[in-house]
């Protein structure tokens, strides 16, 4: 009985877990489309993780070297050199980094994003569409 009661709460926690990441993909593309001013936006990332998540879209380009892209994607505070807007998926990585426009993180269950005002007008960008009403002064 308990391994039937296991393998129960594996297979339910497996499916929700990839349900999160389908609505991860979908929160991090209207982010990176609402920012970009070109139609196929060119992304950097050193993350594994993340190229997964965001794999087998029209609208991003992987590319190999962050001078090469539009934004940069950072799970943790690692751009040190390259001086383009970030998407940070920490809120202390947000207010810490003065390249990075915007953040978004889990947040009690819920998803939150941020977009920098200062740092968007910074780096000459406009956000455009629905995700306008979540920029922030900080």
């Amino acid at each position: 009985m308990k391994k039937i009661m296991l393998m129960f709460f594996l297979i339910l926690s497996s499916i929700a877990y990839s349900g999160n990441l389908k609505w991860e993909k979908l929160i991090v593309l209207n982010i990176l489309i609402s920012m970009s001013k070109e139609a196929k936006t060119t992304v950097y990332t050193s993350s594994n993780t993340l190229k997964k998540i965001l794999c087998n879209t029209d609208v991003l380009k992987f590319v190999q070297n962050c001078e090469k892209a539009d934004f940069v994607l950072s799970s943790e505070n690692e751009n040190k050199k390259c001086k383009k807007p970030e998407l940070v998926f920490k809120y202390t990585n947000y207010i810490k980094n003065p390249y990075a426009v915007a953040v978004f993180f889990w947040q009690k269950g819920r998803p939150t994003i941020r977009f920098s005002k200062q740092r968007l007008k910074k780096f000459g960008i406009k956000i455009h569409g629905e995700l306008s009403k979540f920029e922030s002064e900080k």
